[in-house]
């Protein structure tokens, strides 16, 4: 190649490198990693990259491996079976229509809200701890439909208007809920109709509330075994209704913080 040839060369690479670098640099440089890296699939096909996971209008199977952040999850129509085997950060799972299961582990709000939902239908939810802040929120709900909702511990006190912090919602239905220890402000809310609400503890440490809410409820230890509420301020309500509660304070005397209303 003669020199003005290879000269010319250089110049075209030169200025095609221009070119490239500029248009590099019109992409923000944060881009890549504010989209979600989950792993999921629907019915056995992976789900496409972006922000939704979501279902078809008839049964399906969600798996996800590991966490699943910033992400919205829907199982849409149908019995779905939705499976998130890490975290639930910043994200929603959403069984939709149908009596659907959903199995997640720790809900872990960072800078949004983390949250699992049944939808309508008679729903089967598992979670490990339900733990927010009084800004960001971890929850839980039945919603429509009688539900059985097991968890781990439920930690964490709301804030402004009883939002955020850590809640289980039965909502509508005769729902059956099973969680760990309630404390640190944590929340348990049954809702409307007959529900029964079987913690493990209640204001071991701080504080922690149990609430029926409308209906005829049965608050409990599990398995029909009596629930110790504090030493600390633990709180049960039974709420509007004839509610059964087998509940005994931790202190005795002039050293119980501890408090039950609304039950016999």
């Amino acid at each position: 190649m003669s020199r003005a040839r290879l000269r010319a060369a250089t110049h075209v690479l030169a200025a095609t490198t221009l070119v490239t670098a500029g248009l590099l640099s019109a992409v923000p440089a944060h881009a890549a990693g504010d989209l979600p890296a989950h792993y999921c699939t629907v019915n056995g096909k992976e789900a496409p990259p972006g922000d939704r996971v979501l279902g078809t209008s008839g049964p399906d199977v969600i798996l996800c491996e590991g966490d699943v952040e910033n992400v919205i999850i829907w199982g849409g129509a149908g019995k779905d079976n939705i499976r998130v085997k890490g975290m639930v950060v910043d994200a929603t799972v959403l069984g939709g229509d149908g009596d659907d299961t959903i199995q997640v582990n720790n809900l872990f709000p960072r800078n949004g809200d983390s949250t699992v939902r049944g939808g309508d239908g008679d729903d089967t939810i598992i979670a490990a701890l339900v733990v927010g802040t009084a800004e960001h929120g971890a929850g839980v709900h039945g919603d429509h439909g009688n539900d059985t909702i097991t968890t781990g511990s439920v930690l964490g006190a709301p804030g402004t208007y009883q939002r955020g912090g850590g809640q289980v919602f039965g909502n509508d239905g005769d729902d059956l809920i099973r969680t760990g220890n309630v404390d640190l402000g944590g929340r348990v809310i049954g809702g409307s109709e007959d529900d029964t609400i079987e913690p493990k503890s209640v204001g071991a440490e701080s504080s922690g509330i149990i609430q029926g809410g409308p209906g005829n409820d049965r608050i409990r230890g599990k398995l029909d075994t009596q629930l110790v509420i504090g030493p600390g301020w633990g709180q049960v309500d039974g709420g509007p209704g004839t509610d059964e509660c087998k509940v005994v304070h931790s202190s005795t005397g002039e050293r119980i913080r501890s408090a039950v209303s609304n039950c016999p």
